[in-house]
């Protein structure tokens, strides 16, 4: 969560398979995004219902 109650999410498609993806793509699926504002409401509800 950001401190404007937006949510954050790492990056998809780098748990395996790497040796098949490109130096240029593995750079850029460091750090973190944050989700789309229905995507994120949802996991507030679902996910962090304390949050």
């Amino acid at each position: 969560m950001t401190a404007t109650g937006k949510v954050m999410h790492a990056q998809r498609g780098k748990r395996h398979g790497m040796i098949k993806r490109t130096k240029k793509q593995i750079r850029q699926l460091r750090g973190t995004r944050v989700l789309f504002k229905t995507d994120g409401d949802n996991v507030k509800k679902y996910f962090l219902p304390n949050a």
